[in-house]
Parts: structure tokens; C-alpha cells; sequence
């Protein structure tokens, strides 16, 4: 009686890696190939493996063709609450959303008994509130934004300040003109042009007196970054950290000021590598710091010289990404623990910090990501996402679609080796399915080969498997595959929310390789 050989699959935690070779499969596995699927399931949220949340819509307000900004900011309203809102761009207009209800920004001036002024002819007066329709700088991408003091500053084409309790947008006085890079660092603007950057005065952004007393620490300053006697490299983003760094990066380069712009002291941390474009970078609450670069994706303290996140895992699709022609952006999710790189609708990743995983996302074109932004939540800080179809939208664990669009998901376990070694053959004869509770119905496939590469390559396509099935939650019934081979992989398809418990095989061995 041949001999029976029994094993137990676990989830590839992994997520994606395509530099080990085939046969190898360290702990903690991974897979060759996966399809927006997470570590961590959204059913109950366990370390089991599933499908990446769906999408919901943050507001029912279409704001139109084309969204150029999505941030949040704080302020007090004249009963003394604390309000945080979402402000949205688009198409020249601002929206301040509160809850899932956004208003366009029509600012009329008022009495102080808070009625409306009117001229003679009986219309209100409006004040200015819109920006240029699209990012007047960049081709690609959203407005910065800076926040300060209950307003928010954005990066037109001449540097502006909207005030959410007014909604009037204004030009600040002084400022330089066609910086499309802001940041706030020390209570100073922070503005950036081509190589060169420019700090306001301490407190006042309407200073711009580049030529103030060295004396007066608090001056506004301006400078660039290189070293001395060398013309810099263009400045791609400004990244500050606290009060304590502020990071100037460029394409292939990366400076680290420490402390304030007048007074401190400006360091290379790495010459070799930098950030492609404004967008592509995130950066945790407490100082770790991710990017794209041309080399991949980088991560690693603020302070610090970036390492390569998880290099046998990097997919070749992120490297020598084109900006010009891609609408890149990155975001720090607090409620999955990782960095979302969003570059094209078939090109979008998750990475995953606790396992250093890297897991591929897909959107429909309508649903892709254009603008950024995070925005407090339910106790916790939520991604809120400026989408190409004009609708805002957030990953939620209750969305079983992506805003009524279903959305395939696919991970690959294997290939693993049923045979007792190179030369043996094995039979792949009975197969153990087991979901979570209240899954979702998945499809299985086996795929056999007798080399670990071409049954890798195999487990691509459903239509090179060997034997398929359904499986529903919780333990299902045995199914009996009798499949061949040395080397055998198992996909997993599903179109709604599931998660992952385990799979056992049963495989019996039937001597030498014909």
C-alpha cells in the first residue's frame, strides 16, 4: 500500500516574494503570487490571512471631475468646539465635509448679529473662494497643504490660506510665488521651487524679509540643498517631523535639517537615493519614514539612512516608476499598520510593517486613488481617499465590495513538494478545506508540475488547473482530487469578504519519475 503523507497549509504572511527561488519556502511563507489579500483577514481581524477591505464612500457629494486635494484641519468655532474637517479641492472649488455631508465653500460677508450683508440691488457679498482648477505646478498630483492655527495653507500658484470658520481663501502677502512644495516645521512655512527652499519668519507668514539681521534667530531664511559650491538637485518633497527634522528629499538624494531653518545644521543622509515625486512618501506618528524611489520602495527612521523594504520581496513594477505620466501618492494607514503606495489601478500596494509584507492591490479605474489624506475617525485615524470617478472614499471592514464593485481576490499557497524527494512521484488525493465563520464562498484550484517554477507559473491562471472546487465557510466536505505530480500549488478566488483557517492535504507516494 503506497505511503500517505499529510500537510497542513498555513497562510503565506509574507505576503509576495519574488526573489527566493521556487523550492524554498522560509517561515514565515510566502506566496508567488497574491491579489488584494491581507495578513491580517478583515473578518474579525485575525492574523489568518483574507481579503483586503472593501471600499465605502465618505460622503454621497460627487465633487466633480477632477479632485486636485484632499486634507483635514483643526479649528474652533465661535461656540469654542473643536471642529475637524475634511477639505476637498476640486475643479477650482473648495468643499468642507463634516460627517458624510459636504458643503461647496460660498463665503458672504455677515453683521455681526450674523446676518447677511447685502447691496443695494439685494445680492450678497461673496469673498473670494476658490484656487486654480488644477495643480498649477506639477502635471501630476495634489496641492500641498500646510495647516497652522485653524487654517489651511495651499501651494497654488500664489501660496493662499483658506480659513474653514469664514471660507474665505485668500493670498498670503510676500510669500514667493510658483512653489508647489509646503510644509509647516518650527511655526515656520516651509515653500520649495526647483532647488531651492524658502522659510517665513517665525510666527509671521507674511514675513518673507529675506535680508533681516543675522541677529534675529527668527528671520526668515531661504536656501538650498547640496553640497557647497554645487548646484542642488530639484527638491521633490518636504517631509517634517515634529519640530525636531525636517527632510528635504530629491530624486536621488536625501538632506536632513536639524533644528530651525535660521540656526541649525542641514546633513546629507544619503546620496544615492531619494523621493521620485511630491506624493510618494507616508511617514508614522512616531517618526518612520516610507518612500518610493527609483531603486523601490524605501523605510526607515527619519533620521536615519533608509534600508530597502524587504528587497527579495520588491516588485520589478516599482522600480524606475515614470512620475510625469503616473499620479503617485502614499499613506500611512493606522488601522492596518502599513503604507499604502498607490500608482495605477493595477499597480497598487499594501506593506504590511509587523510582517513586512508586501501585498498587490487592483481598483477599478473609477475608484483609483488620486489624492490622500487621513482623518480622525472612530478613536483612530482613517485613510480618506479622493478617488478619479470625483467621490471621496475609505477602506472599511464592513464593505464586502468596493462601493458596489466587486473586486477579486487570489493568494497562491505553494508550490510545496508531496513527494518524499527529487526523484519520487506523489498523488495529491484528498483535500481539507477550512474557512472562517460567515466567509464568503471562494473558489479552489490544484495545479501539479514536477519542477517548483513551472507549477508556480501555473498557478496564475485557473485554467491551468488540475482539478477546482467551492468551498464555503467553516469546515467543508473532503474533496477528492487524485491529482499527479511532484510539485503542487493551490489557488484560492473569491469576489467577496472571506478569511483564511487552514487547508490540510493528504498525498500518497507512488515511487520513482517516469
Amino acid at each position: 500500500m503506497p505511503k500517505t503523507v499529510t500537510k497542513t497549509l498555513s497562510f503565506p504572511l509574507a505576503g509576495i516574494a519574488r526573489r527566493f527561488t521556487y523550492r524554498r519556502q522560509p517561515r514565515p511563507y510566502a506566496t508567488p503570487y497574491a491579489l488584494n489579500m491581507r495578513g491580517v483577514g478583515s473578518l474579525e481581524r485575525r492574523e489568518r490571512g483574507g481579503s483586503r477591505p472593501g471600499l465605502t464612500k465618505v460622503s454621497t457629494t460627487d465633487f466633480g471631475t477632477s479632485i486636485t486635494c484632499v486634507n483635514s484641519v483643526t479649528s474652533i468655532d465661535d461656540d469654542g468646539n473643536r471642529l475637524r474637517n475634511v477639505i476637498v479641492v476640486a475643479d477650482g472649488s473648495l468643499y468642507v465635509v463634516e460627517g458624510a455631508t459636504a458643503e461647496s465653500v460660498s463665503p458672504e460677508l455677515l453683521w455681526d448679529d450674523g446676518e447677511v450683508i447685502l447691496w443695494d440691488d439685494g445680492n450678497t457679498i461673496i469673498f473670494d473662494s476658490t484656487v486654480t482648477a488644477a495643480n498649477p505646478v506639477t502635471t501630476t498630483g495634489a496641492f500641498h497643504t500646510a495647516e497652522s492655527g485653524g487654517r489651511l495653507y495651499l501651494a497654488d500658484s500664489e501660496l493662499q490660506v483658506f480659513n474653514p470658520i469664514t471660507g474665505i481663501v485668500e493670498i498670503v502677502p510676500n510669500a514667493p510665488s510658483g512653489c508647489p512644495l509646503i510644509c509647516m516645521y518650527r511655526d515656520r512655512i516651509i515653500l520649495a521651487s526647483d532647488h531651492l527652499w524658502y522659510a517665513s519668519k517665525q510666527g509671521d507668514f507674511e514675513d518673507w524679509d529675506f535680508g533681516a539681521t543675522f541677529e534675529d534667530s527668527s528671520r526668515a531664511v531661504a536656501g538650498e540643498v547640496s553640497f557647497s559650491g554645487i548646484i542642488g538637485e530639484p527638491i521633490k518633497a518636504l517631509i517634517p517631523f515634529r519640530d525636531q527634522y525636517l527632510v528635504f528629499a530629491c530624486e536621488n538624494s536625501l538632506w536632513l535639517l536639524k533644528g530651525d531653518p535660521a540656526t541649525g545644521t542641514l546633513q546629507n543622509l544619503s546620496g544615492d537615493v531619494g523621493i521620485i515625486s511630491p506624493e510618494a512618501w507616508a511617514i508614522t506618528p512616531g517618526g518612520m519614514l516610507s518612500f518610493l524611489s527609483n531603486d523601490g520602495v524605501y523605510v526607515g527612521g527619519v533620521n536615519e539612512t533608509p534600508q530597502r523594504f524587504s528587497a527579495e520581496r520588491l516588485p520589478d513594477s516599482l522600480r524606475n516608476v515614470d512620475p510625469d505620466t503616473n499620479n503617485i501618492s502614499m499613506v500611512y494607514n493606522a488601522v492596518d499598520r502599513g503604507f499604502h503606495l498607490f500608482v495605477a489601478a493595477d499597480n497598487s500596494w499594501f506593506f504590511d510593517i509587523a510582517n513586512k509584507a508586501v501585498w498587490k492591490d487592483t481598483f477599478a479605474t473609477t475608484n483609483f486613488p488620486v489624492a490622500t489624506s487621513q482623518s480622525e475617525g472612530n478613536g483612530i485615524r482613517e485613510v480618506v481617499m479622493g478617488c478619479s470617478d470625483g467621490y471621496l472614499r475609505k477602506f472599511s471592514s464592513a464593505a464586502y465590495t468596493d462601493d458596489d464593485t466587486p473586486f477579486e481576490s487570489v493568494v497562491v499557497l505553494g508550490p510545496f513538494r508531496m513527494a518524499h524527494d527529487d526523484v519520487a512521484d506523489a498523488m495529491l488525493a484528498e483535500l481539507h478545506g477550512i474557512l472562517s465563520d460567515n466567509s464568503s464562498t471562494v473558489r479552489w484550484n490544484v495545479f501539479a508540475a514536477d519542477t517548483a517554477e513551472e507549477c508556480a507559473d501555473k498557478s496564475e491562471s485557473i485554467h491551468n488547473a488540475s482539478a477546482s472546487g467551492i468551498w464555503s465557510d467553516n469546515r467543508n466536505k473532503v474533496s477528492r482530487t487524485r491529482v499527479r505530480g511532484q510539485w503542487f500549488a493551490i489557488s484560492l478566488h473569491g469576489y467577496s469578504m472571506w478569511s483564511f483557517e487552514a487547508i490540510a492535504v493528504v498525498a500518497r507516494q507512488l515511487g520513482r519519475l517516469r
